[in-house]
């Protein structure tokens, strides 16, 4: 099979009779934070003991046609640091990998590409708020490069350590820590990710790295003006160090707000993004993990607030759950091809679809 790498951010959204509980039980007395990693708990236990369970997850995959995931490791609970909920996720992710010998841990793109021609899916690991992750301390970047973590986003929504966030009121760019991250990084040889960079935290990021870098889950300011959009400036500069792009599909960041939104806007960004870097430094970064609309509707109005506590504003207009005409399930994620395939030739939908993306990571690993 052909490589189809997709920063999805989570998984698909599988639940039984025993995740369905932990929710009825546990959100009326617990924050929707707080049941949301049970939920997670309760989601891995039974992955390791429930065959029918498991072969779900798999059947996701398979029907989505995405077999290089990248996952994010973190946790929504106010009752833990991000960095706790990095690790705590990482023995959540162990586990599957020691359960399932279909899902593997991919930590270079040859492993990928072996992966990829095999019926096995195999999962990147990554973190969104790499300066939380870290909390000042340059070692543990390299702690969690051995834990299997290779794409690192230096910064979420607000500012931290590192640098500053894209919905934060400054615009106050890297760090002097920030750049001696950026260094570690390079030494290991880690993908430095900008996707929710401020503006000059991600000129920075561009200018510092010594290897490309990436925005692996953005959209283009051009086409909807979002603070989660990179603009052309930051495109091209993007292009000049040979670095890359994956395009979102997730409605709120890539058209106004609509009662239902016409999945055609995806590929309006996309064709953009290729328009300033080239059709093979572009691919697919749709965010289009766990909270889809199959996401359950209990927990969505306390999942905003998690939102909201992490530099999403009113004005961002997030809305948990809401999908486009065609894509709202994971297991939509077809669509993409399709749409692909009506629009590039057959060797750039290759790319876009997954080799783009590994031949950049072997840029990262030779620089």
């Amino acid at each position: 099979m052909e490589p189809v790498f997709d920063y999805s951010a989570g998984t698909p959204w599988i639940v039984n009779d025993a995740v369905e509980a932990v929710i009825n039980e546990q959100l009326p007395e617990g924050s929707a934070g707080v049941v949301a990693d049970a939920v997670a708990d309760e989601q891995v236990r039974q992955f390791r003991t429930t065959e029918s369970f498991r072969q779900r997850y798999r059947e996701a995959f398979e029907a989505a046609g995405v077999n290089l995931p990248s996952v994010t490791l973190g946790s929504s609970s106010p009752e833990r640091s991000y960095r706790e909920g990095v690790f705590e996720d990482l023995h959540r992710w162990s586990a599957r990998f020691d359960t399932a010998d279909w899902l593997r841990k991919v930590t270079t793109p040859e492993q990928a590409r072996v992966v990829a021609k095999s019926d096995r899916i195999g999962v990147i690991l990554n973190t969104q708020n790499l300066g939380e992750a870290i909390e000042g301390d340059i070692d543990e970047v390299e702690r969690l490069y051995n834990a299997g973590v290779r794409l690192m986003q230096l910064t979420y929504n607000s500012q931290n350590g590192v640098g500053t966030g894209c919905t934060d009121r400054s615009d106050g760019g890297l760090s002097d820590h920030g750049l001696n991250v950026i260094e570690k990084m390079n030494e290991l040889g880690a993908v430095v990710d900008l996707s929710h960079c401020g503006t000059q935290t991600t000129i920075d990021g561009i200018e510092h790295s010594d290897a490309p870098v990436a925005v692996t889950h953005s959209s283009c300011e051009t086409v909807y003006d979002h603070d989660r959009a990179k603009s052309d400036e930051e495109l091209e500069a993007l292009a000049a160090v040979d670095g890359y792009m994956g395009i979102v599909a997730v409605p709120f960041f890539l058209t106004e707000k609509a009662d239902s939104y016409d999945f055609e806007v995806f590929f309006d960004h996309l064709e953009h993004a290729v328009s300033i870097l080239g059709a093979d430094r572009v691919g697919i970064g749709s965010d289009f993990g766990s909270i889809d609309a199959d996401y359950p509707t209990a927990l969505r109005d306390g999942m905003m607030e998690v939102l909201r506590s992490v530099g999403f504003r009113e004005e961002h207009e997030v809305e948990l759950g809401e999908g486009f005409d065609t894509m709202q399930r994971y297991e939509d994620w077809g669509v993409i091809r399709e749409g692909l395939e009506e629009r590039f030739t057959e060797s750039e939908v290759r790319g876009i679809l997954g080799e783009n993306f590994l031949s950049f990571w072997d840029r990262v690993r030779e620089a």
